[in-house]
């Protein structure tokens, strides 16, 4: 602040164009005289600048690598050297119940929820929006227990396939939910 005054009042007095350029070249050289050491210690010193790079390039290394892997696994990307897997190591994947969510020629928005076989075990009301048909799959795989199932039953929201109990619908959500928190 003391600086701006004193050039404000040299303004105020009258001073030239080229000696305020002379001032403010002085004033930026000041900031600058530190940096500039520091620049030429690094060009003086052409390892000290390598052992700087190699160091963040390990950082930058730590980061990227388990990311990278991740990333390359997730799209299908493999290392060749660990060989392919077989049939027999794809197929031990266990099949989960789904949720199917589909428009009939009525115009309105069903639910269903079949096990890992493909047998119904659910079937939602007609919804005018696919968003409320939505909003019921949330609702039966986040929240719902003996209690909330029978509750949606008596309004009318889901019913029971034919052969099934709600036991086993119960069940097959509790297998989604426990799949979905591994």
């Amino acid at each position: 602040e003391a600086e701006t005054a004193a050039l404000r009042k040299s303004y105020a007095d009258g001073i030239g164009w080229g000696d305020a350029k002379q001032l403010l070249f002085e004033r930026i050289d000041q900031e600058i005289v530190p940096l500039r050491a520091r620049y030429e210690h690094l060009i003086a010193n052409p390892a000290e600048v390598e052992a700087i790079l190699l160091s963040g390039a390990k950082k930058a290394r730590a980061l990227s690598q388990p990311f990278m892997a991740k990333l390359r696994a997730s799209v299908g990307l493999r290392d060749l050297r660990t060989g392919i897997s077989t049939k027999a190591e794809k197929s031990q994947k266990t099949a989960l119940p789904i949720f199917k969510q589909y428009r009939e020629a009525d115009g309105k928005f069903y639910v269903k929820f079949v096990d890992a076989q493909g047998n119904l075990l659910l079937q939602s009301e007609g919804f005018d929006s696919p968003k409320d048909a939505g909003q019921l799959v949330k609702k039966l795989h986040v929240d719902t227990d003996a209690l909330g199932l029978e509750l949606m039953r008596s309004i009318g929201r889901v019913t029971v396939a034919e052969g099934q109990t709600s036991d086993s619908a119960l069940t097959a959500l509790q297998q989604l939910r426990d799949a979905a928190k591994n």
